[in-house]
């Protein structure tokens, strides 16, 4: 029989972690690129086995830490010597359909890499499966290496997590993943660098071989479907550089040089070897939509020079090349009297598609009634040029359009790029607050950002779950922002109460309560920003989150729907972490026993509805609590 010791035991969790049979079947298939020894085993399956579990009829050892941790949950970490050969053996806590189970997965190792396995799984992104940053500070960045290596960011993805939520953002987070992975080799790896950037490096790639590479990921992105988002294409810009034996730190730097080269042109490849100007000069692709041929050759005569042409001989066959090119066309120069779908009909498919917003169209007809130019006006067209075309005036309509449409797409451009600064500053600015605070409090550091993200995580869902509250993308961001002032008053508490380490007095409790008030009119007085949506939203959230459903709160003793959502929100997600983290007077609660103190109303009575979400939420929290720990779970499908 070998030896066994305890590697490393990972944190006391009896939480299932809840998943498919088809999650854990492509868990494992992805755990068997590493391990030679991937086991899903139930009660039944360990108490049958004959022998060992991991080491045949060679000792029995690993059955008791497999029944521990089918019992309490978690996982654990051991090395074990079998004669002269070291294993590493990793099990873990996993309910598959609700059958509770254990993940044994294991393979030999030499003693001097042990160490280095053992820190395998803290190397991957949970959300994506992608490795992660500590990955590439540990064992990339300050490699010499010849390989090709690039910066991908992934197009418009703040949008998208704006727009449609944070689940859309995570799930088109991983579908760029798998898309990506589906084109690299095992030997290459793939780093979650950021929220939305990935550094890609390919070992020992030749120069052409890394463009066509680099180029096939980004079809084959823009090609994958989003689940549950049909709608939403996916995009990236990337950067490429060979590290030609510099660091992989030095080679990211240039890589990020020319991904922002990219991200001018979206959707682009731009590598060292490319030329840019000559990519940066290429003529506009202009659509001509017109069932005349004799039209189409005459007006491909015209604009040739300055643009390259595509045709389209009927309304459908317009819109078909709509479909394929997108945003790639610059102008349409589009008949209005065609038989099938005439140009009005391809004018109100631009505009229920968004197309018309991004590409202007120049109606062409013989036609001059007043009628039907403003019928093509009134449906998005940006001009109107009559039969028989003038070449001059025909080339200065369409240059003058598309200048125009230029200048409109880099004003967006740049206000857009000004909002984002400055909500990024906003933001920064808030966080510090919020990091003062907690300083000062004497708190577990975490609590802020923990209040902020399950503030956000709630307010997402509810919207989700119900049309009761209508609250809007920008004000769940707002609330989410303002939430991490919500005890803001606590900097006027005097220490001995504020960080006092047994149960307050009744004089204590009644100077702790009166952060709220505090808070509020600090707030109030700032009369400059009165109109501001977060500092009203802040003001609402400092006073009232000590408010409770049935009355019982303070200060004010606000009940139901009297407290706004947003102070509601704050309430319940500060009671949940207050619980479940160490605080100078209570060391942390497990889930399951907060939960249940909030649901028994041991904490003041909530709004049922969002004990429900809280209900919902209860996997996803867990996983975002442990994101933050060491080692983080498995990566589920």
């Amino acid at each position: 029989m070998g030896d066994i010791n305890i590697h490393e035991t990972g944190p006391e969790d009896k939480a299932s972690v809840a998943v498919t049979h088809d999650q854990i079947r492509r868990e494992m298939d992805r755990l068997r690129e590493i391990y030679p020894v991937v086991r899903l085993l139930d009660s039944d399956n360990i108490d049958e086995e004959q022998f060992c579990l991991l080491c045949g009829n060679g000792c029995i050892c690993m059955r008791k830490v497999c029944e521990e941790v089918l019992h309490d949950g978690g996982h654990q970490t051991h090395s074990l010597r079998m004669g002269d050969e070291q294993h590493l053996a990793n099990v873990r806590y996993v309910e598959v359909d609700g059958k509770k189970s254990v993940l044994l997965y294991a393979q030999p190792i030499d003693a001097e890499s042990l160490t280095g396995l053992s820190d395998e799984l803290l190397y991957r992104d949970a959300l994506s499966g992608a490795y992660n940053r500590r990955f590439y500070e540990d064992n990339l960045r300050t490699q010499h290496m010849y390989a090709g290596i690039a910066l991908l960011d992934l197009d418009d993805f703040k949008l998208v997590n704006d727009m449609l939520g944070h689940h859309a953002g995570d799930v088109a987070l991983k579908a760029a993943v798998a898309a990506v992975n589906s084109c690299i080799r095992g030997t290459d790896m793939l780093v979650r660098y950021g929220g939305d950037e990935f550094v890609l490096v390919l070992p020992g790639i030749g120069e052409d071989d890394f463009s066509r590479k680099l180029r096939a990921i980004t079809d084959k992105l823009a090609e994958t479907a989003v689940p549950g988002y049909e709608k939403l294409g996916l995009s990236v810009s990337v950067g490429g550089a060979l590290s030609e034996g510099r660091t992989v730190e030095e080679t990211v730097r240039q890589a990020d040089t020319l991904m922002y080269k990219a991200k001018t042109l979206k959707n682009a490849v731009v590598t060292e070897t490319d030329d840019i100007e000559a990519e940066a000069v290429r003529k506009p692709l202009l659509l001509v939509v017109d069932d005349s041929e004799m039209n189409r050759v005459i007006l491909s005569e015209m604009l040739k020079d300055q643009y390259d042409i595509i045709e389209a001989d009927s309304g459908e066959a317009g819109i078909s090349c709509l479909e394929r090119y997108g945003d790639g066309v610059s102008i349409v120069l589009l008949d209005i009297v065609m038989p099938g779908a005439d140009g009005f009909d391809v004018l109100s498919r631009m505009s229920r598609s968004g197309w018309i917003d991004d590409i202007p169209v120049i109606m062409i007809s013989s036609e001059e009634s007043d009628d039907m130019v403003l019928r093509a006006y009134e449906l998005g067209a940006s001009d109107y040029i009559s039969r028989p075309f003038d070449a001059r005036i025909v080339r200065q309509r369409v240059g003058n359009i598309m200048r125009l449409y230029a200048k409109q797409r880099r004003l967006s451009s740049m206000l857009a790029q000004q909002f984002y600064e400055r909500e990024r500053d906003s933001r920064l600015l808030v966080d510090i607050m919020g990091g003062a605070m907690e300083l000062r409090n004497g708190e577990s550091g975490p609590h802020v950002k923990h209040v902020r993200k399950l503030t956000e995580m709630m307010l997402e869902h509810l919207v989700r779950k119900t049309d009761r509250y209508h609250v809007s993308s920008r004000e769940r961001a707002t609330i989410s922002a303002a939430s991490t002032l919500h005890d803001l008053g606590k900097l006027s508490i005097p220490d001995y109460v504020l960080n006092k380490p047994g149960r307050l007095t009744p004089e204590e409790f009644e100077v702790m309560k009166t952060h709220t008030t505090t808070s509020a009119n600090l707030l109030e007085s700032m009369t400059q920003y009165r109109d501001s949506a977060l500092v009203q939203a802040a003001r609402d959230i400092c006073r009232w989150h000590h408010e409770r459903w049935d009355g019982n709160g303070y200060p004010d003793g606000l009940k139901g729907d009297e407290i706004p959502i947003s102070a509601q929100v704050v309430s319940i997600v500060d009671v949940y972490d207050a619980l479940t983290s160490d605080r100078v007077y209570k060391k942390a609660i497990p889930h399951e026993e907060a939960m249940q103190m909030i649901l028994n109303g041991e904490c003041g009575t909530f709004n049922p509805l969002l004990i429900s979400c809280l209900i919902d939420l209860q996997q996803r929290i867990l996983a975002e609590k442990d994101d933050e720990g060491t080692p983080p779970p498995f990566f589920l499908g």
